[in-house]
Formats: structure tokens, sequence, C-alpha cells
């Protein structure tokens, strides 16, 4: 888009073209507009995203001026955004030999080349843009990236936003990009790092400040998280987003009186969220008010009946109050919804153990240990389990296979050295307590309380004494 295009979308005279050219569409009738008009009608309805108006302001305007550089690279535009990417390639290289050093068609024969997977032509037209960007070259580097977000490579597009960033650091639209983007990537540091730099250069942006909170819950800065929360509503009180957020970062600091009451406030204008009344009740659920937290889980399921949350944390509250039917009931309601969910299935074992039903709790166990096997706490209850029932065969087996999931936990190597010890299999013992001890001699006593005897053994004494840190 050229400067003058540009500068005219403020232009009255602009409107008023823009309103002849929208009373042709419904009339039918062709109306005469210069070239520049046509810049600035076609760019707005692109901008609008309304393809057929577009291209047919585009059309108009190449039977009146056949010759225009401009609507020609606008209509490659135009082919491009309907999916016509060949046809927009053509136009692009006959345009490319009458203007060698335009960047804008280098830029959009990249973005072609990558919706056609073809990335190595991609990236020579790239470079080419960038060899002839002059002094837009931020601006270059910036859509580049842009068209690396569009066929999902963030990765790509990222390392595009920061070269545009080196190039000129006071691009708000580059820094809200990498502290989005960043963000998405899992590196919630960089999200802050440019979210705060954009906010040095503009601090009345709500979006970013409430995309700087989502950044510092991330890294469980949780009252950074509500300062910039606070913010956001500052700048737009109607950001409710916010305020649930902010009640999440509450919770999550312990804060759970205040959180019930920022909850409340965000029901008000939300009054059928149910995840809040779920929130709100794990809210009452910390505090110890069973009733209270269940009467919000009831509210959340009365909104929506297949909340698994809920019926999972109602089966909970009926665990520790004894009602095992109940909580079985509520936690096989939650798994009938989300059956992929290791916690859940882990709970039902405990539940099951607890009230006897033990070749239900085996299976529960066997579920849980197969969809998180990188839990090395759940491996360790289901050997406890089986130990107690006297299968103590079963129970080293079953620790077998969780190191092979968790190799580097000490706990489940002391559990596994106790239990083999137990069975007389001191060897072996002797080889998994020794790589426990390398691993966390601090939890050595672990293998005390599970197996009394081994205080006993030379081989335990020995390995104790050899891994023992210096005093």
């Amino acid at each position: 888009m050229s400067e003058d295009a540009r500068d005219y979308y403020d232009d009255q005279e602009f409107e008023e073209a823009l309103i002849r050219f929208k009373q042709t569409l419904i009339s039918g009738k062709k109306q005469y507009f210069d070239v520049s008009e046509f810049e600035g009608i076609v760019d707005y309805l692109i901008d609008e995203g309304d393809l057929r108006a577009s291209e047919t302001a585009v059309m108009q305007g190449l039977r009146i001026h056949p010759s225009a550089f401009s609507l020609r690279l606008r209509y490659a535009q135009v082919l491009l955004n309907k999916g016509e990417t060949r046809q927009a390639l053509e136009i692009l290289k006959q345009l490319e030999l009458v203007e060698t050093g335009n960047p804008d068609i280098f830029l959009m024969k990249g973005n072609a080349y990558l919706t056609l997977d073809d990335e190595r032509n991609a990236e020579a037209s790239f470079k080419q843009a960038i060899k002839t960007a002059g002094s837009e070259l931020d601006d270059i580097l910036f859509h580049i990236g842009s068209n690396y977000i569009a066929v999902g490579d963030i990765e790509t597009a990222v390392r595009y936003f920061e070269r545009s960033y080196q190039e000129n650091p006071d691009n708000e639209q580059v820094l809200n990009e990498l502290g989005y983007f960043y963000d998405q990537l899992g590196f919630p540091d960089k999200s802050i790092h440019y979210y705060n730099l954009y906010l040095d250069i503009d601090p009345f942006n709500p979006a970013v400040w409430f995309n700087l909170g989502i950044a510092y819950n991330r890294v469980s800065e949780f009252e950074k998280a509500i300062d910039a929360y606070d913010y956001t509503l500052v700048l737009n009180e109607n950001f409710y987003q916010a305020i649930f957020n902010k009640a999440n970062s509450l919770a999550n600091l312990e804060r759970y009186r205040e959180a019930i009451a920022v909850y409340r406030e965000y029901l008000k204008q939300d009054p059928e969220n149910d995840d809040a009344y779920c929130y709100m009740g794990e809210c009452y659920l910390n505090q110890g008010r069973y009733r209270m937290a269940q009467r919000n889980y009831e509210r959340a399921l009365r909104i929506n009946p297949n909340n698994d949350i809920a019926w999972f944390s109602s089966g909970l509250i009926h665990w520790m109050e004894k009602n095992y039917t109940e909580s079985i009931a509520f936690i096989r309601k939650a798994i009938k919804i989300e059956g992929e969910n290791a916690d859940y299935w882990f709970t039902l074992a405990k539940v099951l153990a607890e009230v006897n039903r033990l070749k239900d709790a085996r299976d529960a166990f066997k579920r849980a240990t197969s969809l998180d096997p990188a839990n090395s706490e759940m491996w360790i209850m289901f050997a406890e389990f089986l130990h107690s029932g006297g299968q103590v065969e079963e129970a080293i087996s079953t620790l077998k296979k969780g190191i092979l999931h968790n190799d580097s936990d000490a706990v489940i190597k002391y559990h596994l050295a106790a239990y083999l010890l137990e069975n007389n299999n001191e060897k072996e013992a002797a080889q998994q307590l020794e790589t426990a001890l390398k691993l966390d001699f601090s939890r050595h006593n672990d293998l005390f309380e599970l197996f009394p005897k081994a205080a006993l053994n030379d081989s335990v004494k020995s390995l104790i004494k050899t891994y023992a840190p210096p005093k």
C-alpha cells in the first residue's frame, strides 16, 4: 500500500468515494474513480475482509486504468486472499519484470509460495524482499513473520519478529506479537519482557495488560498478575475476563476469601458460567467449608451437567465425609465425561481401595498409570496397595514398570529396594538402593520406614556410609 493511499484514508474525499462505490454495488451503475481512489477503496475492502467487493473494485479499476501498476498488484493480493495462488503468482512474476526493486512483490510471492508449501522459493522471495526493503526493512520483516504465522510456523515467525525489533525497537506491533507468540511457544519470561517494553511506550492498552497478567500467571508471579489485571480493569472496566483471571490469581495465592468475592463480582456479568462456580467451590473446599463448596458444584452442574470437574470435586467431598457410595458414583460420572483424566482414575482407585473393592481398585490403578506413566506417585501408591494385600511380587513388578518411565526418581527406587529386601533379593535391592542414594541421599530414611529390618543389613549400612555427604 503506497503512502499516498495510506494518507487517503483520513480524507473526507475518500469517505465520499467509498460511499459512491458502495452505491454502485447496489445500483449496478458504473462510476469513474481515479487510481488513488481505487487504491484506497480496495485496501479498505481487503482490510474489512470483503473478498467479493474488493475483487469487484479492483476489476473495475483495471478496466478504467488497465496499466496501473498499483491496481495490478492489488489484484494479485485479492487473488491470494481468494486462494487462487498460482494465478496470483503469474501476475506477480509479470510485475517483477516491471519493478525489479519493489519489496511488496517479493513479499507477496513469498506468501504465495508458503501457501503452496514451497518453502525454498518462499525463502528466496523473502530474501529479495529484505534486500529491496530500504527504509521499510522493519515493516517488511514484520510482514514476513506474519506470513509464517498464517501457515502455523510460529518459531520462524518469531525469528523475523526479532529481526524487525532489532531494526526498530519502538514498533509497538512487533513488541505485541513477540509478547504473544513467545507465550504461545512456552517462553513466558520472554513474553513478559516484550509486553513490558510495549507498555513502556503505550501504557494504555488494556489487552496488553491482560496478556501480561496471563504471562505472569504462567511463571507463578501471581501478585504481579493481579496488578496487571487491575490495570486492565482501570483502562476498561468491562474487560470481564480480567476479573475472572484476577480471582484465579488470588486463589493461587490461597487468598480464598478475596478470590470468592472477585468470582462473585464476575458472576454478576456472566451468571451462567459454570467454571466460575467450580473455581469458587474449590476456594470453599480449600477453606474446609464443604457445604458451601458442594452448593457451588451443584450450581455448576445445573448450568452444565457435563462439567466433569464439578462431578469429580463433589466426589472428593463425599470421600472426605466418608460417603463412599456417593463418592464413587460422582467420580465415575466425571470419568464418563472425561475418561482420559489420570487423576480421576487414581482418586477412584484410592476410594475403591478404602472400601476393599480390591479388583475394581486394581483396575483403576492400572488405568491411571497407563494414562500418566510419568507420574511416579501413582506407581508407588499402586505398589503400596498391592503390597498391603500381600502381593509383594506384583508390587515389585509394578514398581519396575514405573521406573521405566521415572528412572531419575529416587523415591520409587527406595520403595523398590525395600520390597526387594523384604523378598530376600538382596543383590538387586543393593543395586536399586545405590542408584537411589546417588539421586537423592536425603530420602534414604524412606527405606527404613518401609522395611525397618533394612537398618540391620550390612550391605545397606555400607552403601549409606559410602554415599553419606561429608559432615
